[in-house]
Parts: structure tokens; C-alpha cells; sequence
């Protein structure tokens, strides 16, 4: 069926395009404004009018006359502390909080060991706690916050009140979490997939910036990849695009194993604990347990049996991605999660591998953003979410 844009429609659009200009530059002039978007005047000043009463545009001084003796023009400036934005990255044993402001400028960040057998409870409590630390830090009340925006693994279907996600992650009951903060805090939630919200961070702020289309690969804890298209987020028909940890290895075998299940932390670890010669078990304080983190500390001391372990894990990205590449002829490969750590010894391997294999090959490079990633995503995702319910009020 067709459907007719009315003049409501148009009204909204215009005061989208306005208000993401304005928020682009410093600061502009309505006749600026107007040569910028071809818009009339009056199109321009009808506009306007709504955003600078809503507060989210401001007047700021005047500028430099274009005619000598005429009248100089009043700037317009996008208004960054109208609203807030909380972001929080839920992660397997550290979430990350922070409050910023609508430019993406943060206030706040901290972060806060999340044991893995804490009940969803206890999870909720601390959640709550955080938001309202953050909150009396920055001496705001909860009617200052625009949106809480979520990061987590796992996919999240809110029409079905569904989340799928490991084994894991399953006890942040992520819909249940997003009703209990809504009710708490009498703001809007929302969720978005981890690694989704890691490769938006990354193409707007990060290494990505002057991408056109990019694909984040977090390694560590899990694998999983975030695609940009064109500019935009491609999550597909179920929102499972990207979940490359599914990803079919050893295909001869009768038994095939997921990427995911062959290279994640838990693989190596078991591989160190069950084939490492007698002296890394040692360096590493075998028989007592040992974290990644140990790991990470060995091979930077030049431990020869965890570098080849590193560097299969680096021929096996290094096939996933090449191979990805060939599928989407994407501009730019973004690696993140905690695999970071062994970027000197994965990337030149990876870059190896897609410069032989991959039909149009393109650079695989480390996460600028490291940590903060999916953070700088949320921020991203939560803005443009406050900027499309301002405008289109009008339509309601």
C-alpha cells in the first residue's frame, strides 16, 4: 500500500536534518543553515521555533555580517547539556558505567566486578546503586536522564520479551533488568548487542571514522562481529548477523567445532593447562589457577609455547575474516575484545592471511577505542533515539 508523507511528516524530517546539522558544527547562522540544507527562511524559522523552546538549540551571540553595515547574525548552537544519557557495558565479570552528555562528552565512568554467580537480585541492586551514583555525582536528578542505554551479549527480541545469549550472560535477564530500571528510574532503557554497539563506537569515533563500512571483531571472551554497511548497522532479519561464533572449523572431522569453542579464553586456558611444557605451567603458578590476564603477562615475557598458541588463534581469525571480507567487500576490519592485548603478534598474522586469501583485501587493524568501544556506541545509539522522539512528537 501506498501511504501519503503529509505536511507533519515533513515537519519532522526537516527538524531532523536541523538538528543533526546544528549538533555537526560549533555553531551556524540561520542563513547559513538555510544555504546549507536548501531550505527556505521560512522553513528554517518554523523549525526552529519548536527546537529553541524545547531548549535541546540555543541563541548564542551574533557572528560577522556578510554585507558591510548590515546586521550581524545570531548563532545557533546545539544545546549538549539539554539531556544525559547513562551507558552501561554489561561484560561476563566487570560492567561499566557512565554518564555523559548528549555530545558524547562523558562525565562520569567507573567500573564494577559483577561476580559469575550473582543472582539476577543482587545484579539489579548494583545496577540501581551505580545509576544513582552517577546521578548524585553530577548533582542530577533522574527527570535529567533522556535514555539508560544497555550493552550486553546475547540477542534481545523485546516484541517477544526473548533474550537469547550464552550460558553466561543469562543471569542479567536482560528484559526483566530493562523493566526494573525503567520502573526505577522513569526513563527510557534500551539494549543493544555488545559488539553491535562496539562497531558503531569505533565507525564514529575510533579507528573507523572515515569508513564507509567496517566490521568489528571482538576476541577473547567470545567471538563475535558488528557490521557496518553503507553507513549503517546491519543486524539482519533476526538480529543475529555477525554471530560469527558459529562459525564451522575442522569441517573434515566427524565432530566440527565453532570458531568460538576453538579460540575463546576458556580454549586457550585448557590448551595451556593440558599441552604446555613443564616451565609455562610453572611461570604461570600451576597447580594454582591461572587467569588470562597471567597468560597475557607470560607472553609478554616472551613465553615461546603461549606466543604459537597466539598465533594459531591468529591463523584461525585470520581464515573467519578473509573470508568475511570476500562476503561483504567491506572497507575496514576493526579487532577488539580482550585478544587485544596480543595485537603486535595477531595482526601481522591476520594482515598475512587476508592479503593472500581475501578477493579485495583491506586492513585489519586494532580497536582505538579499546575497552570504551560499545560505551561510545550506546551514546551514539542513545542520542539519535532522543534527537527522532523530539521530532517527531509532532506526528503523534
Amino acid at each position: 500500500m501506498k501511504s501519503t508523507v503529509n505536511q507533519t511528516h515533513v515537519r519532522s524530517i526537516n527538524q531532523r536534518v536541523i538538528l543533526d546539522s546544528i549538533f555537526r558544527v560549533d555553531h551556524i547562522s540561520r542563513a547559513s543553515l538555510s544555504r546549507l540544507l536548501n531550505l527556505s527562511k521560512v522553513a528554517i524559522a518554523e523549525n526552529l521555533s519548536y527546537l529553541l523552546d524545547l531548549g535541546i538549540v540555543q541563541e548564542v551571540g551574533t557572528g560577522e555580517s556578510q554585507v558591510k553595515g548590515g546586521r550581524r547574525p545570531i548563532l545557533l548552537q546545539f544545546n549538549k547539556d539539554y539531556k544525559y544519557i547513562v551507558a552501561i557495558d554489561l561484560e561476563d565479570e566487570d560492567a561499566v558505567f557512565s554518564l555523559a552528555n548528549l555530545a558524547g562528552e562523558i562525565q562520569n565512568k567507573f567500573t564494577i566486578q559483577v561476580s559469575s554467580s550473582s543472582s539476577y537480585s543482587v545484579r539489579l541492586e548494583l545496577v540501581e546503586n551505580a545509576i544513582s551514583v552517577l546521578l548524585t555525582s553530577s548533582n542530577l536528578q533522574p527527570k535529567d536522564i533522556a535514555v539508560i542505554a544497555i550493552s550486553s551479549p546475547g540477542i534481545v527480541h523485546l516484541y517477544e520479551d526473548n533474550y537469547q545469549a550464552n550460558e553466561q550472560f543469562q543471569n542479567w535477564q536482560m528484559i526483566e533488568l530493562m523493566h526494573e530500571i525503567e520502573a526505577c528510574f522513569a526513563a527510557h532503557v534500551m539494549i543493544a548487542n555488545d559488539v553491535n554497539a562496539a562497531a558503531i563506537g569505533e565507525f564514529h569515533y575510533g579507528a573507523g571514522i572515515t569508513s564507509h563500512s567496517l566490521l568489528y571483531i571482538s576476541c577473547g571472551l567470545g567471538v563475535g562481529a558488528g557490521i557496518i554497511l553503507d553507513h549503517k548497522l546491519h543486524e539482519g532479519e533476526s538480529k543475529s548477523a555477525g554471530e560469527i561464533a558459529n562459525f564451522i572449523t575442522g569441517a573434515h572431522t566427524d565432530y566440527p567445532v565453532s570458531l568460538e569453542k576453538k579460540i575463546n579464553i576458556e580454549a586457550l586456558l585448557k590448551r595451556i593447562l593440558h599441552e604446555a611444557p613443564e616451565n609455562t605451567l610453572t611461570a604461570l603458578g600451576h597447580p594454582n589457577p591461572f587467569t588470562f590476564h597471567d597468560v597475557v603477562d607470560l607472553w609478554q615475557g616472551g613465553d615461546e609455547f603461549i606466543n604459537d598458541c597466539v598465533g594459531d588463534i591468529a591463523r584461525n581469525l585470520g581464515v573467519a575474516i578473509s573470508n568475511i571480507i570476500s562476503l561483504l567487500n567491506v572497507d575496514l576490519i576493526v579487532l577488539g575484545g580482550q585478544y587485544r592485548a596480543f595485537s603486535k603478534r595477531i595482526l601481522p598474522l591476520i594482515n598475512r592471511i587476508v592479503e593472500n586469501s581475501a578477493f579485495s583485501p583491506v586492513p585489519v587493524v586494532s580497536s582505538q577505542l579499546k575497552g570504551d568501544a560499545s560505551i561510545y556506541g550506546l551514546l551514539t545509539l542513545a542520542r539519535n533515539k532522543v534527537f527522532q522522539e523530539i521530532c517527531d512528537q509532532n506526528i503523534k
